[in-house]
């Protein structure tokens, strides 16, 4: 007599263990999804704040090389602080240092103009900062045409 075995249920764990793995394999393509979103985002947001620490430095410089004025007082208020598109923009200028034109009554005058823009709140996954750094000079004379401008 041969003995038949019932074999019912035998796929069943089988299949339980493929849709553990899919559903493995789903959470872990949404987590690096997420992951990307917030990278891209954060990319784009870095790149409007060196966009709006650029503006704050080219603003100071336009004060600085204003032509007519003195340089000195073209230097704006430091720190001057502003907004661009929801980020806080802070500039601050000073006059580092004047060198004499020997032979003439000329000074080249130096500026250091730093720009900071940052968004969001200090030590948060979104706080965003850049900042741009520039050097420039003016040359400054009694003798020139208008005041204050070499040739």
């Amino acid at each position: 007599m041969i003995k038949q075995f019932k074999q019912q249920g035998f796929l069943l764990p089988a299949a339980i263990f493929i849709l553990v793995i899919l559903a493995a394999l789903g959470a872990y393509a949404l987590n690096i999804t997420s992951v990307q979103q917030s990278t891209s985002t954060q990319d784009v947001q870095g790149s409007r704040a060196y966009q709006a620490a650029r503006a704050g430095v080219e603003w100071a410089a336009y004060q600085v090389l204003a032509p007519g004025t003195t340089a000195l007082a073209n230097c704006p208020a430091s720190p001057s602080t502003f907004s661009i598109d929801n980020f806080s923009v802070t500039v601050t200028c000073s006059r580092s240092a004047d060198y004499f034109e020997q032979g003439s009554d000329h000074t080249i005058a130096m500026y250091d103009i730093t720009s900071t823009a940052s968004f969001g709140s200090a030590g948060t996954l979104n706080y965003i900062e850049r900042q741009v750094q520039l050097t420039l000079s003016k040359c400054l004379g009694t003798d020139a045409v208008p005041n204050y401008q070499c040739n």
